[in-house]
């Protein structure tokens, strides 16, 4: 009886070891194949619109945006907008790209906004809809 305990013992114990390396192996390999983030782009975590902190109650300037869409560069009021006028002003620049556009040439649009400290981020469907309607 003691010996079937035993055996029984080490059939756990092996099934437990190579659960776990398994289990280890994975999670190694996963890190191994993350991609760095280029020079001057900072990976930052999406926060929910309802926990950002505005910019006032942050004492900061409101960022100045741009909007790319179809090859051109609009203002805040869909009015056309130079990158390098904006990017002059000083402060963050949040960039609005079209969520279709390949990402070679969305790093291209990216490399014709000066500045360092520049967010880019998607439009959403309503700006999408406003801009078709805007400019067909």
């Amino acid at each position: 009886m003691a010996e079937i305990a035993l055996a029984l013992a080490m059939a756990f114990f092996s099934i437990m070891v190579l659960t776990m390396v398994s289990m280890g192996a994975g999670e190694a390999s996963g890190r191994a194949a993350a991609p760095m983030p280029a020079d001057g782009i900072e990976m930052r975590p999406a926060a929910a619109p309802s926990t950002r902190p505005h910019a006032s109650d942050r004492g900061t300037p409101e960022p100045a945006y741009l909007i790319h869409f179809r090859g051109a560069y609009y203002d805040r009021a869909l009015k056309p907008a130079d990158p390098a006028a904006l990017a002059a002003l000083g402060g963050s620049l949040v960039l609005a790209i079209d969520p279709a556009l390949p990402m070679a040439e969305a790093m291209a649009v990216r490399a014709r906004v000066p500045g360092r400290q520049v967010t880019v981020t998607t439009l959403d469907e309503r700006w999408l809809k406003t801009l078709q309607e805007r400019f067909p």
